[in-house]
């Protein structure tokens, strides 16, 4: 489905071309944030100092933070722009979709070029672009049946990020009437596989004289299966907001499975106006 513009194939508004764009910036994502996380921690404190001397000048040589400082200085940095760069692809994806949507309803079937239908678009775009976050969810939902399905993950994606933004500890002006703030993402986690129907044992091959069987190490062991789980981080006033590596690294899967439920939402609302065929 698309409703294409003046200009090349991938400039084309579609939603293939919305999800080639925003899959392949996710996967850019999680291959930069995956690159930090192995830099940080293999980080040389030589090295480190000796990059720093390269200049042979400092601004201000009093304020050089050693090793140890700058450590956890870059890794609140990543978590920052990690926030930042994923609430970023999740807000675009809206809008993008949202755009869209208003091409599919006002301009429909039509390939003809209608200078009112350009305006009354452009003018409901812009309105759009303007809308809080909460807005935008509810004019997607209201306007055109768009529901996102992880709407709260992209909430705490901006909880996270106004705390981020201050320093990284949490204030009674980020807490909910529960008295905390509660951080909601995804996470892969490793669960043991269903046993096997047991099948009929075979009688053990007679073995040479002098040789012995050993059961192989991993031979008792269950097997185990990845699955994507609901994952929660709370946290009271008075706390740093500090995420693990992977707890980083779900939040990229959580935009990720954010994005597809929104094109799949948008898809559905493009094949009742339009019909399965387009």
């Amino acid at each position: 489905m698309s409703q294409p513009p003046p200009g090349n194939g991938e400039n084309v508004l579609s939603l293939q071309n919305i999800s080639r764009t925003f899959f392949t910036a996710l996967q850019r994502q999680h291959d930069m944030l995956a690159f930090s996380i192995a830099g940080l921690h293999t980080a040389d404190p030589k090295a480190y100092e000796h990059f720093s001397s390269v200049s042979r000048v400092m601004p201000v040589p009093q304020a050089h933070l050693p090793p140890e400082q700058m450590l956890a200085y870059a890794r609140g940095l990543m978590m920052r722009t990690t926030v930042n760069d994923l609430l970023t692809l999740s807000s675009e994806s809206m809008v993008q979709c949202h755009l869209l949507c208003l091409f599919i309803r006002e301009q429909g079937k039509t390939q003809r070029r209608d200078p009112l239908i350009e305006k009354i678009i452009s003018e409901k775009q812009n309105a759009f672009q303007k809308m809080t976050l909460q807005d935008r969810f509810t004019a997607l939902e209201e306007n055109f049946g768009i529901v996102c399905d992880l709407e709260d993950g992209v909430f705490s994606l901006a909880a996270a990020l106004r705390v981020l933004v201050r320093g990284g500890m949490v204030t009674n002006d980020d807490i909910t009437p529960d008295g905390s703030l509660t951080l909601e993402f995804k996470a892969m986690q490793d669960f043991e596989a269903s046993a096997e129907p047991a099948k009929t044992p075979e009688a053990e091959p007679e073995l040479p004289p002098g040789v012995t069987r050993h059961v192989l190490s991993d031979e008792n062991k269950p097997k185990m299966v990845a699955r994507l789980t609901d994952t929660t981080r709370t946290f009271k006033p008075g706390e740093m907001l500090n995420l693990t590596d992977s707890e980083l690294l779900g939040l990229n899967i959580t935009v990720a499975k954010f994005v597809d439920g929104l094109l799949r939402s948008v898809d559905h609302f493009g094949r009742a106006q339009l019909g399965e065929s387009s």
